[in-house]
């Protein structure tokens, strides 16, 4: 007749000892092993605290309707901005061109996702384009993780030895940032004008201090992914056409407390369960193999 095991119980075997003996040393280490090798393997491969993390949010983009445009022709400069003051310190070259804008939403979740623009400057008779130099001025905000709220801007600049007609720009409007923004915090600090609202002074309205006052800040926004197109050619009118996409931005900031927590608890106790289960084994074998002195107490003999 075949026997099959009915029941079966497993019988404590308890090894006792001096607190002060090569036994409770052994326990000691091992214990201390347990918790140190972990905690010193992932702190040395630098995974143990996390200082960087990094999200994708949709911005919320809007076009201010500030420009500045700068144009370098056969028979001098010619400008014009959204701003009364500079054209009016720089009536001399003053041109005033016909501006087309419009921001669309494509797939209607209540934020902009890309601005078509379109720019016609008169030009006289003999006038010749040879450069092209066109500022605009965005509102950016962030509001998930960090609450960011900055004035951008975002610059075409475009040179030839031939003579313009057309101007064609295709490119993407980005955060670029120098330092880690902090989580849950507000930042508000560049929400400040990237041009000059009140000075008398002509050289702060020259193209260089504005962009190397905007260049400072930490954080900024600019063209990325660009793609420019041209006609050449003699005309009547300079048309200058931007189509420029507001996509998902990546953002790096420095993380909370409870995520530095979560993320630290992951890699340690990865490791700490591998060491426990080694470390165990080992304990094992030198209390079974009686490598240390012990008193054992068998259960089953009190029984």
């Amino acid at each position: 007749m075949a026997v099959i095991n009915v029941y079966r119980k497993n019988e404590t075997v308890v090894h006792k000892s001096n607190i002060c003996s090569k036994a409770s040393l052994v326990v000691i280490i091992t214990f201390a092993t347990s918790l140190l090798v972990p905690l010193i393997a992932v702190f040395r491969s630098h995974g143990l605290w996390i200082k960087e993390a990094e999200y994708r949010e949709q911005p919320d983009i809007r076009f201010k309707y500030q420009v500045l445009l700068i144009v370098e022709t056969s028979t001098g400069p010619l400008i014009w901005s959204s701003n009364s003051i500079f054209n009016d310190l720089l009536r001399k070259y003053l041109r005033t061109p016909v501006i087309k804008s419009s921001e669309i939403d494509e797939n209607k979740d209540g934020l902009r996702d890309k601005l078509d623009f379109n720019l016609e400057l008169p030009l006289l008779a003999g006038e010749l384009v040879y450069g092209v130099s066109l500022l605009l001025i965005f509102d950016f905000r962030l509001q998930h993780l960090c609450e960011v709220t900055l004035e951008g801007a975002g610059l075409l600049q475009y040179s030839s030895g031939l003579p313009l007609t057309s101007l064609y720009h295709y490119g993407d409007l980005t955060l670029s940032q120098r330092h880690l923004l902090l989580y849950g915090r507000s930042n508000s600090q560049y929400n400040i004008s990237v041009l000059p609202t009140s000075t008398q002074e002509t050289k702060d309205w020259s193209l260089n201090n504005i962009l190397h006052e905007y260049w400072k800040r930490n954080l900024t926004t600019k063209f990325t992914n660009t793609y420019t197109s041209w006609q050449n050619g003699g005309t009547d009118v300079l048309s200058i056409t931007l189509e420029i996409k507001y996509p998902e931005q990546s953002v790096s900031y420095k993380p909370g407390f409870w995520y530095v927590i979560k993320w630290a608890w992951i890699q340690y106790f990865c490791l700490l369960a591998v060491v426990s289960y080694v470390v165990n084994l080992i304990k094992d074998w030198i209390f079974q193999n009686s490598i240390v002195s012990t008193w054992v107490d068998h259960a089953y003999k009190k029984k």
